[in-house]
């Protein structure tokens, strides 16, 4: 079984793909087919691999039916216990009684494992990009300037490497600012700035744990990682008082940072 609560293995699961994972098709197209709807898309793979990692005892099942002109799939997916379905069909049939799919079947199943996975919010969030019309190449059916993914929609390590690159940024015009002589007033201090309790840090993710079996990592480490040690910082900070319980001094100081760096996610992602 997975050594997270259910609430923790959604909260997971619905974390977006890395970017380049997310490929772009065409939808609806203009009248003079030079402009096509963008339609955001993510092969079976990387919602298999995700859940692997997070849940890794998944099953699913899928129910066929051969009709006419098409081919219907009942998937049923199960995680943590919970089972929920998706739906898929592809047509078997063009004009003429021409077989269109060779792999209507495959293409069917696909489909309905994707839309299962969107119940337990695995891709749901690609259904809330913004509709963008974009460049079409008719003759290749192919999109040429797919759109630019927000920044809520990038996995947690590329917007914490976005927040860093831009925080680097500051420094480095800052830094050439004050070489040309242009110096600003410096930010005012609050009058009695107290100094951080023992053992923490001001840099939340620069915190490295020294207990459990991600003893010796920093949480941004574990961030970078995947959703999975994600799981495990969230379980740790117990921000609903259902995860990790100290019982020392340094199972506080732990929490406390960790609740921090959650914060400071937050904030990136906001």
């Amino acid at each position: 079984m997975s050594q997270f609560d259910f609430s923790q293995i959604l909260e997971a699961l619905q974390e977006p793909f890395p970017s380049s994972e997310v490929e772009f098709k065409p939808g609806a197209l203009n009248g003079d087919k030079t402009k096509a709807l963008a339609l955001a898309y993510v092969d079976s793979r990387p919602y298999i691999q995700r859940l692997n990692l997070v849940c890794p005892e998944w099953q699913d099942d899928y129910q066929i039916t051969m009709l006419t002109d098409r081919v219907v799939v009942l998937c049923r997916l199960t995680v943590n216990g919970v089972t929920r379905t998706g739906d898929g069909e592809c047509l078997l049939t063009g004009e003429g009684s021409e077989r269109t799919e060779p792999n209507a079947v495959t293409t069917a199943s696909a489909q309905a494992f994707k839309r299962a996975c969107v119940k337990f919010g695995l891709g749901a969030y690609l259904y809330a990009l913004p509709q963008v019309w974009c460049d079409y190449d008719h003759a290749k059916r192919k999109i040429i300037n797919p759109p630019k993914l927000p920044d809520w929609a990038l996995s947690p390590s590329e917007r914490l490497e976005k927040a860093t690159h831009a925080a680097t940024e500051r420094e480095a015009a800052e830094k050439a600012m004050t070489e040309l002589g242009y110096n600003p007033d410096p930010a005012p201090q609050p009058a009695a700035e107290l100094a951080a309790p023992e053992g923490e840090l001001a840099d939340p993710g620069a915190y490295k744990l020294t207990f459990g079996k991600h003893n010796g990592k920093t949480f941004g480490e574990l961030w970078a990682s995947g959703p999975a040690s994600q799981g495990y910082v969230r379980w740790l900070a117990s921000t609903d008082g259902k995860g990790f319980q100290p019982r020392n001094h340094t199972d506080q100081v732990a929490q406390r940072m960790a609740r921090a760096f959650l914060s400071l996610q937050a904030a990136y992602a906001g």
